[in-house]
């Protein structure tokens, strides 16, 4: 858990907010995913060994449009690799840490995903998150 996956920027919308970041970046993102388990929908941009993933809700009713409406856009979250997320857990568990997920869940690309308590990071929302067996490490 020493390397940043990604960071993930919360949006209303991928689509305005990936066409201003080409605008000033040329950044240009992956085809926007849906991902049902989490309520999101995800793209991505790979800028070398670091991904910037824009997440947008998909309902009024999901915990990321909850977040957008108290926070505002911004900051969602940090990702670190993690090589068995399931281990990494338990580990973290063992010390004590306030887990938000026990077991990993399913994100974006298909990748294995749980989230630390902000509590436990000085208010930062932590991600672990599994990459496929086999992706290299500068793939989204």
């Amino acid at each position: 858990m020493n390397q940043i996956d990604h960071i993930a920027i919360a949006v209303f919308s991928i689509k305005e907010t990936s066409q201003t970041l080409y605008q000033l970046f040329n950044w240009q993102f992956s085809d926007i995913q849906e991902i049902p388990e989490q309520e999101i929908k995800a793209s991505f941009v790979s800028l070398g060994d670091l991904h910037i993933e824009l997440i947008e809700p998909m309902s009024d009713h999901s915990k990321l449009h909850i977040f957008l409406t108290k926070r505002g856009e911004g900051l969602h979250h940090i990702a670190l690799k993690s090589g068995d997320i399931q281990a990494d857990l338990r580990q973290l568990d063992q010390q004590g840490v306030q887990l938000l997920q026990k077991n990993a869940q399913m994100g974006a690309n298909g990748k294995r995903i749980a989230f630390i308590s902000p509590k436990e990071t000085s208010g930062a929302l932590v991600e672990l998150c599994e990459p496929l067996k086999g992706e290299r490490d500068g793939d989204a």
